[in-house]
C-alpha cells in the first residue's frame, strides 16, 4: 500500500491570509479617519446639541490668526484654496466640516462658507465639542 497517493502539497491556501488582509486594512481605515492630525492647535465652541458625521468630510481647519488647511494641508496663499480643495474632495457631493477657533473673527469664516459655496459645496458643518 502506498502512505500518500496524491503526492506532496504543493499549493498554499490563501484563504487565511486574505482575511487577515482585510482585517487589517479595515483597522487601518477606521484608525485613519480618526486619527487625522490638524494642523494647527484650534480650540472649538462647545455645544450641548452636536450631531454626529455620516460620512467622511473635508475638514477645513482655521486658527486664530485666520491661517486656512484643509484636510491638514496648511496653505500658504488664500488663492490656494480651490486648487487643494478640489484635490481632496471626493465623490458628486462634497461636504465640508469648517473647525475654526473660537477667536476666529467672524469675517474669515464667511469668506470660507462663500468660498465653499462658489465650488458647488451644499452640505457645510460646523465642528463643535459637546458640553
Amino acid at each position: 500500500m502506498r502512505g500518500n497517493i496524491h503526492g506532496p502539497i504543493t499549493e498554499i491556501n490563501m484563504t487565511p491570509f486574505v482575511d487577515i488582509v482585510l482585517v487589517i486594512l479595515i483597522i487601518f481605515l477606521l484608525t485613519a479617519t480618526v486619527m487625522m492630525p490638524r494642523t494647527f492647535a484650534i480650540a472649538l465652541p462647545k455645544a450641548s446639541q452636536a450631531d454626529k458625521l455620516e460620512s467622511v468630510p473635508i475638514i477645513i481647519s482655521i486658527d486664530r490668526e485666520g491661517h486656512i488647511a484643509v484636510n491638514g494641508v496648511k496653505l500658504a496663499h488664500d488663492r490656494d484654496f480651490e486648487q487643494v480643495f478640489a484635490a481632496q474632495k471626493q465623490g458628486k457631493e462634497p461636504q465640508a466640516i469648517i473647525a475654526a477657533d473660537t477667536d476666529t473673527r467672524h469675517g474669515r469664516l464667511i469668506e470660507v462658507i462663500d468660498r465653499l459655496r462658489g465650488l458647488k459645496v451644499q452640505r457645510i458643518g460646523i465642528e463643535v465639542e459637546q458640553k
